[in-house]
């Protein structure tokens, strides 16, 4: 009975794969008619002005021109297939802006963006985790404000920064560590996200104010003189070297992150690598965090030894010097009457006791047998007779036994 169930969840979700991906397609082929442009009657309109100025400004005396075949049944007919490849630039430059929008997020199979961003960060030689709950403690702003959990982490480093792109309760975001953390928030919104989107939820905080409108991107600070300083050069090349998916980029503490819409792929992490790592480094000239309010808990950390007690302080004050015109009384000094006799090299003289002394190297105590005293034969003390030209008998007993 299980199995059987089993087998006919397994053939339902494989029916509504199917239709999502047929959905899918039918969705991009409509969309991919709809950015085409279309055949305007713009270029058929001036050509029939333009042929009706030529025929009016050509006199009636002259036949030769009036008999030339009219072109404009073929002329009207020819640019229309010319002008479906490639639009002019010059006759629809509004038609640009609106492509570089970004388009919402069709539908997709679950865990594509997950397996994307593996196949990315094993290209990437990065590291993919599941999900990170200290990240989540490291921002508080933007998409982190609703306090999701980081989910499907990628951590890799690139142009000299630590680059985190992860998942904040369905939002893409990429952040990178400036190395410097400061109290000065500063956010850029894109202008239109904002006017498509209007006031509904999007409003900045209450203690972000309006600096400037700078590449696209309207701009806050909670110190608008310190953003107003930050923004050099490198901020507007940065921004526009953002795609367009990018919706908002803030700078918090220590990261620079950007938000992303749902179409944002590896294509799209891989521009934000670049302009993501300079905004980090225009990030370090914002002042340093204060460390006023740290309080050092010396209770946790190790014991250490005693400090010894501070040293007297030394007498600053003006010295005690007598006046110049009292005379200073000199202690009395006491001289032999006899001339004291100082040792001379002129003549050898010995002063105290000299113990015998022995050579430089010698031993202090003689030997015992130095074979200088020779024994005088006694006849009253018995004696053992030894004959020694005849040698020792004693390795010789052996050989007499066998």
């Amino acid at each position: 009975m299980m199995a059987s169930l089993i087998l006919i969840l397994a053939l339902i979700v494989g029916v509504a794969g199917v239709g999502l991906l047929y959905v899918d397609t039918k969705r991009r082929k409509a969309g991919a008619e709809e950015a085409l442009p279309a055949p305007s009657s713009a270029p058929v309109a001036e050509s029939e002005a333009e042929f009706a100025v030529k025929h009016e400004a050509v006199p009636e005396s002259e036949p030769a021109l009036e008999a030339e075949p009219e072109p404009h049944p073929e002329l009207i007919e020819q640019p229309k297939s010319q002008d479906e490849v490639p639009p002019e630039p010059s006759t629809e430059p509004e038609s640009e802006p609106e492509r570089s929008r970004p388009h919402p997020h069709l539908p997709s199979l679950p865990g594509a963006v997950r397996r994307e961003k593996k196949k990315w960060a094993e290209h990437k030689g990065f590291e993919f985790f599941k999900e990170d709950s200290y990240l989540a403690e490291e921002w508080t702003r933007g998409a982190a404000a609703s306090g999701a959990t980081p989910r499907d982490i990628v951590v890799g480093h690139a142009f000299g920064h630590e680059i985190v792109l992860t998942d904040l309760g369905g939002v893409g975001v990429m952040a990178a560590r400036t190395g410097a953390a400061s109290d000065t928030v500063v956010d850029f919104r894109r202008v239109e996200i904002a006017e498509d989107s209007g006031n509904s939820g999007n409003e900045p905080s209450a203690d972000l104010l309006p600096v400037r409108e700078l590449a696209g991107f309207e701009v806050f600070s909670t110190e608008v003189a310190v953003a107003q300083r930050m923004i050099d050069q490198r901020v507007p090349v940065a921004l526009e070297m953002l795609p367009a998916e990018v919706t908002a980029v803030w700078m918090e503490s220590e990261w620079v992150l950007a938000q992303t819409a749902k179409a944002a792929r590896s294509p799209q992490w891989e521009q934000m690598l670049a302009p993501l790592a300079l905004l980090g480094d225009v990030a370090r000239v914002l002042p340093p965090r204060s460390t006023a309010g740290h309080i050092l808990h010396v209770d946790d950390m190790d014991p250490t030894r005693l400090i010894p007690p501070p040293p007297a302080p030394e007498p600053t004050g003006p010295r005690l010097v007598a006046p110049r015109g009292e005379a200073v009384s000199q202690p009395p000094i006491l001289r032999p009457e006899e001339p004291l006799e100082l040792p001379s090299r002129v003549r050898s003289d010995a002063r105290g006791d000299i113990a015998k002394h022995t050579a430089l190297g010698a031993d202090e105590v003689d030997a015992i047998a130095d074979g200088r005293e020779h024994p005088r034969p006694d006849g009253s003390r018995a004696r053992l007779p030894r004959k020694l030209p005849k040698g020792s008998s004693i390795f010789g007993d052996g050989r007499t036994e066998e």
